[in-house]
């Protein structure tokens, strides 16, 4: 059934890529943050979209002060925007070596021998608070803000991070609640590996804007998270929110809280503030433009004007042209957008006038102005768009149809008859009579090729279905065939290979995709746990083999995976006792 499926969707993709066209091919750095602690692995991915094949693996610049580890890569097919895009994510993970602020990027690539190149990221990474040497223990919350003295209605950052050496789920979150301030989410958690007091934690990191309404001095209570402990199997390298042993898992209930932090609101000065302002604080920019510069009376020239920047942008006002001689201004609806990312909020507001000059000559159009408070100069700033001149030329006249005296000369009722001389022919003909109109043969021709068009998606599927259970049947006994295949082969692999433990986990993961017929290629231990769950392999005999792979994938991840493999249990038995199980 899934072979049809994908059949009629290869199907589908071929007549319906007439109106859809291939997106460009593009390149793009992201990193999941912008700031780290030295102790932090950070994660960066390079994005190629419009390709799935490139000549080489990205190189990428400013990576001389980091540990680089490879995370794999991943392809992927999607519309945007009624274009077709297929891309492959390249994904790493680095660790600083010293504090600072650095570039990271860009990054280049080759594709079709074509050079891309991407876009470029800031990374500051600070130095970790001095802890006193003392075990935080396995489970712990801290909080921070970017900023602890800000203006009225500036934006900080808030961040919460729950350190683990235990396996959790069920993780709940009480922000605090403080009159005033108010918190926003501004980015998914994620998740990495960092070290405290000489101990290694997974971390979950998420991040929320605190934006406050009114000056004063603010105590931002402790947050808390509740979450039940599960008994200890080893770390794991898994997201903490998905636990796949979440129905037979047994645990204890635990609650952790972050410090109370300190934050001061300053008032926003009275000096210097300009009477239009509306409030807006942040770092903003104006950007303007006029099209067409030249026209004609009665045409209409679009001055489009844009405000973008970070801070409070749902507090951009909605600009004002002034009235202008004659130039008749007809405004179009503002556009705001605004997102999230782990700086806070940006977002800009858009607006459009269409100016209709109603004379011609040079027509001045003035300025529009929008002010701010600046929070980094502390102090007030106007931003102003262009100032433009419309040279307006004049207009065409109307025709008039002309009338003639006719022969006669006057009409039934005595007045000068008229009659109607042809100024011009329309581009298409006109035709008085119905005998004018024919079904050529052309018409006749493609009514033909429409109707077999039509009918040949139906023929190929069909034709596609026939040959697919034709295969079937020739290959009715092959599944069985392959998944004992798979087995022997591990065998034979596991005792001639090396026994580290990066070449042992890979051969596992080879095992599990023969054996069921995947293509996951780097499976997780948590994928694997899922797929020998479906097939009726038992839950103990299922976490034995992901308790395996995740010593060894914490091995590979800690610069371990060349060194010999130190596994409790014998993998062999395991996997036999995997195929006894499989339904």
């Amino acid at each position: 059934m899934k072979r049809i499926t994908f059949t009629i969707a290869i199907l589908l993709l071929i007549f319906m890529a007439a109106p859809f066209s291939w997106a460009k091919v593009s390149l793009s750095l992201k990193l999941d943050r912008s700031e780290t602690l030295l102790v932090d692995s950070v994660q960066l991915t390079v994005s190629v979209g419009g390709s799935r094949d490139s000549d080489s693996t990205p190189e990428i610049q400013g990576l001389e002060n980091f540990d680089v580890r490879s995370g794999g890569t991943s392809s992927r097919v999607e519309f945007i925007n009624g274009k077709l895009s297929s891309g492959v994510d390249y994904t790493y993970f680095i660790q600083p070596h010293k504090t600072g602020t650095f570039q990271i990027g860009p990054a280049r690539v080759l594709i079709n021998g074509k050079p891309y190149t991407s876009n470029s990221a800031k990374l500051r990474v600070l130095k970790p608070a001095e802890g006193k040497g003392v075990d935080p223990g396995p489970i712990f919350l801290t909080a921070e803000l970017a900023d602890d003295t800000v203006y009225v209605e500036e934006q900080t950052i808030y961040t919460l991070k729950l350190y683990l050496r235990r396996n959790v789920r069920n993780i709940n979150l009480n922000l605090p609640e403080t009159e005033n301030l108010i918190f926003k989410q501004i980015s998914k958690p994620i998740e990495y590996r960092s070290t405290r007091s000489g101990q290694n934690f997974q971390v979950i990191e998420v991040r929320y804007a605190v934006v406050p309404a009114k000056a004063g001095r603010y105590t931002v209570d402790p947050a808390k998270m509740s979450m039940t402990v599960l008994q200890s199997r080893g770390s794991s390298k898994r997201g903490f929110f998905d636990d796949p042993f979440s129905s037979f898992a047994s645990g204890r209930p635990l609650s952790v809280s972050s410090k109370s932090l300190q934050l001061t609101v300053r008032p926003l000065p009275e000096k210097g503030k300009p009477p239009e302002f509306s409030g807006l604080v942040g770092k903003f920019k104006m950007w303007s433009k006029l099209e067409p510069v030249s026209l004609k009376t009665g045409e209409s020239a679009t001055l489009t004007v844009s405000v973008s920047g970070q801070g409070n942008v749902n507090r951009i006002p909605d600009l004002k042209m002034p009235e202008l001689s004659h130039i008749k201004i007809y405004a179009d609806k503002p556009v705001l957008e605004s997102t999230q990312d782990s700086n806070g909020t940006t977002g800009s507001k858009t607006m459009k006038w269409a100016l209709v000059p109603e004379k011609d000559g040079r027509l001045e159009v003035p300025p529009v102005a929008v002010s701010f408070f600046d929070t980094e100069n502390h102090s007030y700033k106007t931003l102003q768009s262009s100032k433009y001149t419309l040279s307006v030329l004049p207009g065409k006249k109307e025709k008039i149809m002309i009338s003639e005296p006719n022969a006669a000369g006057l009409s039934d009722d005595g007045t000068v008859k008229q009659t109607i001389r042809e100024l011009g022919r329309d581009i298409f003909p006109v035709h008085s009579a119905m005998q004018n109109f024919k079904t050529g043969n052309r018409l006749q021709l493609e009514t033909w090729l429409f109707g077999t068009m039509l009918g040949l998606p139906f023929a190929l599927y069909l034709g596609t279905l026939g040959g697919i259970k034709l295969r079937r049947q020739a290959r009715a006994g092959q599944p069985d065939m392959l998944a004992k295949k798979a087995a022997r082969e591990f065998y034979k692999q596991y005792r001639k290979r090396e026994p580290n433990s990066g070449k042992l986990l890979q051969l596992i993961r080879d095992y599990l995709n023969r054996r069921f017929g995947l293509s996951y290629g780097s499976l997780t231990p948590q994928e694997s746990v899922k797929i020998l769950i479906s097939q009726g392999v038992g839950a103990d005999t299922a976490e034995a083999l992901q308790n395996i792979m995740l010593q060894l994938e914490n091995a590979e991840y800690t610069g371990l995976g060349t060194e010999t493999a130190m596994i409790e249990s014998d993998l062999t038995q395991l996997i036999k006792q995997i195929e006894k199980e499989v339904r």
